[in-house]
């Protein structure tokens, strides 16, 4: 979100992914909650990305959290490229 706020998420520190509704009364921009950090430009569905440690990310301001809520366009696609990314890639696997 520029200088609103950001976070980059080491795919190895993804534990757990799934959806919420982003209410419109918890306003839009980096928003800060309980135990959460949320980058929204409006209310409705987002991806909730819980990790397996605290991380330090930005909104504005310097911040730890360990679970981040982002609304994309297409949640269910997003979280579907997640889920690929997690996968042991296939030229990994032993033959045998």
């Amino acid at each position: 979100m520029g200088w609103i706020g950001s976070a980059s998420i080491p795919i190895t520190t993804i534990d757990r992914v799934g959806r919420m509704d982003w209410p419109w009364w918890g306003g839009i921009g980096a928003r800060l909650g309980r135990g959460l950090v949320a980058y929204v430009a409006s209310s409705g569905p987002t991806v909730t990305i819980e990790l397996s440690a605290p991380l330090k990310v930005r909104a504005p301001l310097g911040w730890t959290t360990s679970k981040v809520l982002v609304a994309v366009d297409d949640v269910d696609g997003f979280i579907q490229a997640i889920a690929n990314a997690r996968r042991p890639r296939a030229d990994n696997q032993p033959t045998g």
